[in-house]
């Protein structure tokens, strides 16, 4: 009950990263993702899995590789570049870098989504109005309404604003880093709903986690990484602790 997992049908191939490099802690990334499916990113602290998130979504310097979605590929040499290619990220500090706190839940969501509710570079503000009523309603967030601030708000609702802020940009890959961090028991579940509301919907979904029972009870796939690099894939049939944690340690499973 805890890890409500819908098991969903897996699409065609959406994502495909090849040959990803940045330094020391990303090194010869390969993976590939496929429509409605949660792909698990395991490994000890320190492993290189916010690294390589970042990498992806272009927040790294001298990145190199290649990267397709939907078979075409795509240049992501900066965030901004990389939203408008469809990806979004959750990143795993929503006070520092996934909200701005001391500003209202309307303002979060809007800034992410100006193309949806502004006009000839005009905001609608009916439109906005809309869309921020949307993701309160949707999400569940506990408010006195759209004018709210941040700052005011549990860690639970901080993290729902965070997901309505990039679940309304419509991403085709949504980079979750730690989704469910300092937040109570209860509205974790609700994020897992959320997550799963968004693999049914098509959205191919990575997900960092230092918990493994959540990486296990999500997760479709799980990608073992030690030292920026990749150490295996373990499908939900062999993925458990055990197997995580020999490959997280430099183990083969073979042994």
């Amino acid at each position: 009950e805890k890890f409500p997992r819908v098991e969903c049908r897996k699409g065609k191939k959406i994502f495909e990263v090849k040959n990803l490099n940045a330094g020391k802690m990303v090194r010869d990334i390969n993976f590939s993702l496929y429509e409605g499916e949660i792909v698990g990113f395991a490994g000890l602290m320190g492993a290189g899995r916010t690294e390589i998130m970042q990498a992806i979504f272009g927040n790294m310097p001298h990145v190199t590789g290649e990267i397709f979605l939907n078979g075409k590929q795509i240049e992501n040499k900066t965030p901004k570049q990389a939203m408008k290619n469809g990806i979004g990220f959750i990143t795993e500090d929503r006070k520092v870098e996934g909200l701005m706190l001391e500003e209202s839940i309307m303002k979060n969501i809007s800034l992410a989504n100006l193309k949806r509710i502004s006009r000839h570079g005009v905001i609608q503000r009916e439109k906005e109005k809309e869309l921020v009523k949307k993701g309160i309603e949707e999400l569940h967030i506990r408010c006195f309404g759209p004018q709210h601030e941040c700052n005011n708000l549990s860690g639970g609702n901080q993290q729902k604003v965070v997901f309505a802020k990039w679940m309304y940009t419509n991403p085709k890959v949504l980079i979750l880093d730690e989704p469910t961090r300092g937040v109570d028991i209860g509205a974790k579940k609700e994020i897992y709903s959320i997550i799963n509301d968004l693999a049914a919907k098509g959205v191919a979904i990575i997900m960092v986690s230092s918990e493994l029972p959540e990486v296990l009870g999500m997760s479709d796939r799980v990608m073992v990484v030690r030292e920026g690099l990749v150490r295996g894939f373990l499908s939900k049939e062999e993925a458990n602790q055990e197997n995580i944690m020999i490959l997280a340690t430099g183990g083969n499973l073979n042994e």
